[in-house]
């Protein structure tokens, strides 16, 4: 038997269930949208003698992250570097990097390098396998040499302007263009495909640190204002590897002249 009223009460349920779904599907598209008209605008604000129209807001938000770098990061860093070796930590860089490289096959195959493509996925299960998950690069004294290609750079190669310059907090140095790759990079990551997040937490927290200590040296070259040396060196490398390693004229040549 059906209890009286039970039909009306089993059609009011399905009402909220609906207007959730609606709400939600709006919110979605106004978030696109917003994205969408973001990435624009940080496109449209940036000009060929001009990528960097935010300087003001990215030296502050530089500040704040040499500022969390000194406290946390850089410490960790240090304190890695004194207690490793160097053949260890060259072990530990191999295995990020060869972790990281279905993200560098994915996109040779986007980008239409077929050939290249083929040829460091062999890299990637050369290490994997005989390197054992990549500590040895194994796949180098095959002929197999290391590659550096993301979603940034098959942006480009599909025909998306670099965009405007910024600094992320937390993060660093940025394209518009870059940005959007790294958010790609991220979710493709085969991290994610990592179930344990404990796991998943250390193995970033483990590339940061690897990361960060592997730029302590370089910071020796810094030279005159901070905050142009490296926005030029960042933009400098990004043109680098998306041209493959032909570099243009460089148009913040006239800040250290």
């Amino acid at each position: 038997l059906i209890p009286p009223g039970a039909g009306t009460h089993r059609r009011a349920c399905t009402l909220p269930v609906t207007e959730v779904d609606l709400i939600g599907f709006a919110r979605r598209i106004i978030l696109r949208g917003v994205i969408a008209g973001t990435v624009m605008f940080l496109v449209g604000c940036a000009t060929v003698d001009n990528p960097d129209p935010f300087e003001g807001m990215n030296r502050k938000v530089m500040s704040f992250n040499d500022g969390a770098d000194r406290l946390v990061l850089k410490p960790l860093a240090r304190g890695y570097v004194k207690i490793t070796s160097e053949p260890v930590r060259r072990s530990v860089s191999n295995f990020y990097d060869n972790f990281a490289y279905p993200i560098t096959v994915l996109n040779q195959f986007l980008q239409g390098k077929v050939s290249l493509g083929f040829r460091d996925l062999g890299r990637f299960v050369v290490n994997t396998t005989l390197g054992v998950l990549g500590f040895f690069d194994v796949a180098t004294k095959f002929g197999l040499e290391q590659h550096d290609e993301d979603f940034g750079q098959t942006l480009a190669v599909w025909g998306f302007d670099s965009g405007a310059y910024f600094v992320v907090p937390l993060w660093g140095p940025a394209t518009t263009r870059s940005g959007v790759g790294d958010i790609a990079s991220f979710y493709t990551h085969p991290v994610q495909f990592i179930e344990d997040e404990y796991v998943r937490y250390g193995l970033f927290i483990g590339w940061a640190i690897q990361t960060r200590a592997s730029l302590l040296d370089a910071e020796e070259l810094i030279t005159g204002d901070r905050y142009l040396f490296i926005r030029d060196a960042f933009l400098q490398r990004r043109e680098f590897l998306v041209n493959d390693g032909v570099i243009e004229e460089d148009p913040f040549l006239d800040d250290f002249e």
